[in-house]
């Protein structure tokens, strides 16, 4: 079953002109989804607009999701946000730290790396990334990040198999041991919290561990 995606979604001069505070948090939960959705078809060449080419829409996409990330309002915000190097995050981390104040932020703020690291691994060959702010143009930038907000998320209510399928994407992209222990006690956690159970995605998971380190 497919679900037809809205071929449009409000912009955000018209989101700050919102009075509700709550439809204000919907527009800039939901923002990164719509363009998350769009990065799916892209990426399986699904796009509703194939008159365009691909360079044309992958530079839309990015350039939409950076100013998103840009112009998100202090709600969408994280209260904490620290390095791996950074002393105070602790000894050793395997992911930076990154933790939001709402359900509302965590969603929208793991759905826009998802949406990042899917564009970034499929980039046309002749996409200019030095016109994006350089951090933001790493995968793995991206990758560790959701790792961290998902690894944070102890709540059931702010859940989503939509985070759960971010999360396994950005865990494909961990070499390092310590960080592929990290994820799987995480997902034991999950477990707990939301009773989901993902051991065939977790067995696949490992094989694709295996086998990047085979090479």
């Amino acid at each position: 079953m497919r679900v037809p995606l809205p071929p449009s979604f409000p912009y955000f001069t018209e989101v700050y002109d919102v009075a509700d505070p709550f439809e204000m948090v919907f527009f800039y939960a939901y923002r990164p989804l719509w363009l998350c959705a769009r990065a799916i078809q892209f990426v399986h060449n699904e796009e509703v607009s194939p008159h365009l080419p691909p360079l044309h829409i992958w530079t839309q996409l990015v350039e939409e999701l950076q100013q998103w990330h840009r112009e998100r309002p202090r709600e969408f915000q994280p209260m904490l946000e620290l390095e791996m190097d950074d002393q105070l995050a602790g000894p050793e981390r395997s992911f930076p730290v990154v933790l939001f104040a709402n359900g509302a932020g965590l969603f929208g703020n793991q759905i826009y790396h998802t949406a990042m690291l899917m564009l970034l691994h499929n980039r046309p060959r002749t996409a200019r990334i030095a016109d994006f702010h350089s951090v933001a143009m790493s995968p793995l930038w991206h990758a560790q990040r959701i790792c961290s907000i998902a690894l944070h998320n102890d709540s059931r209510e702010c859940w989503d198999p939509c985070l759960l399928a971010s999360f396994l994407l950005a865990a494909r992209r961990m070499t390092h041991e310590s960080q592929q222990h990290e994820v799987l006690r995480g997902f034991d956690r999950i477990r707990t919290v939301t009773g989901w159970d993902a051991n065939n995605s977790l067995q696949r998971l490992r094989a694709e561990w295996c086998l990047l380190d085979e090479t």
